[in-house]
């Protein structure tokens, strides 16, 4: 991957791509994307973190909750509100990836 992007690294074996970041009710949240160790290839693995800061550092947590997700993924990624609100739209997608 060329150019200007920001990958996080948790750890050695878990790095991510930033895809989005947006701040919301005063906390930034972030739409990851998994990379491989040498960052240059997507994982199908994807999560939503949201940041707060205490003491100068930064803090990551994932977001899980469903009604929360609902809120933040349509500011995130605008794409997703078509399938939040019409998860049969969803459903049909998935069926012609499969």
């Amino acid at each position: 991957m060329n150019g200007l992007y920001t990958v996080v690294e948790f750890d050695e074996n878990d790095k991510w791509f930033v895809a989005a970041e947006k701040v919301i009710n005063d906390f930034k949240y972030s739409y990851l994307i998994r990379v491989n160790n040498s960052e240059d290839d997507f994982i199908d693995e994807y999560q939503v973190v949201k940041s707060y800061f205490s003491n100068g550092e930064e803090y990551m947590d994932t977001v899980n909750d469903k009604d929360e997700l609902r809120k933040v993924m349509p500011i995130l990624v605008p794409e997703s509100s078509e399938y939040i609100n019409n998860p049969e739209k969803l459903k049909e997608l998935l069926k012609e990836v499969s």
